[in-house]
């Protein structure tokens, strides 16, 4: 298992090829674009995983497609959560046991998933959408070369006010996520810690295996929970 951190956060995906090198110009738009795209597939995937608090399970199911990434979590009640995928917008829907899908307020989006550590927007990547991205600089996770992106809040609400968004280069996925409040106090810290190989018929796709969610004490920087979503080899 190859354990450098090739993917997307939280979804299945097959690597398109180089982002921007160190040598050309950066634009800090076109790679979260790039991002966007790369999280689309031309054909359905239905990988299935887990949020895990300790020894607090939460199953879900996930469905990709081209322009959708839905997680239903199934153990009761059940609830799915639907992020529907546009070139330059989104789309954020849930339902809760069935029930008719309704639109999440961006109020709403740092409201925990489960009762866990992981909130709406942390699993839906509406980040990747948010106007004016920041290009900062190369930088190196886990031996990666990576660009850092930094993106605004447009919105007064939700988690965070900024966030810092470490891509690789070679690949195009997210390696790290670091949320911070509108203090600029660190409150959430996400990172891919292993990746599998995933074969669906003749293609091959670098996949999520496991991810930590940190969740942030702003006052004392001292770590509140610890959740991992997982999905199954």
């Amino acid at each position: 298992m190859n354990k450098f951190l090739l993917i997307t956060v939280a979804v299945t995906l097959a690597s398109s090829g180089p982002l921007a090198r160190a040598e050309e110009r950066i634009n800090a738009e076109e790679l979260l674009r790039a991002v966007r795209h790369s999280t689309a597939q031309n054909e359905e995937l239905t990988p299935k995983g887990q949020l895990r608090e300790g020894r607090k399970k939460h199953p879900f199911r996930m469905t990709i497609r081209r322009t959708q990434i839905a997680f239903l979590f199934e153990d009761k009640p059940p609830h799915t959560v639907v992020l529907d995928l546009g070139a330059d917008r989104f789309r954020l829907r849930e339902n809760h046991s069935n029930g008719p899908f309704t639109d999440v307020a961006p109020g709403d989006y740092g409201k925990p998933i489960r009762n866990s550590g992981v909130n709406y927007l942390d699993i839906s990547l509406a980040y990747l959408y948010w106007p004016d991205p920041k290009y900062i600089k190369e930088d190196v996770v886990s031996e990666r070369i990576t660009h850092l992106v930094e993106v605004q809040n447009p919105s007064a609400t939700g988690p965070y006010a900024k966030l810092l968004i470490w891509i690789d280069r070679q690949t195009g996925g997210l390696m790290r996520m670091q949320g911070y409040n509108k203090a600029g106090k660190l409150t959430k810290r996400m990172q891919v810690i292993e990746v599998q190989r995933v074969k669906r018929g003749d293609k091959k796709y670098w996949a999520l295996e496991k991810m930590q969610i940190y969740t942030l004490d702003p006052k004392t920087g001292r770590v509140r929970s610890r959740t991992y979503m997982e999905l199954d080899k």
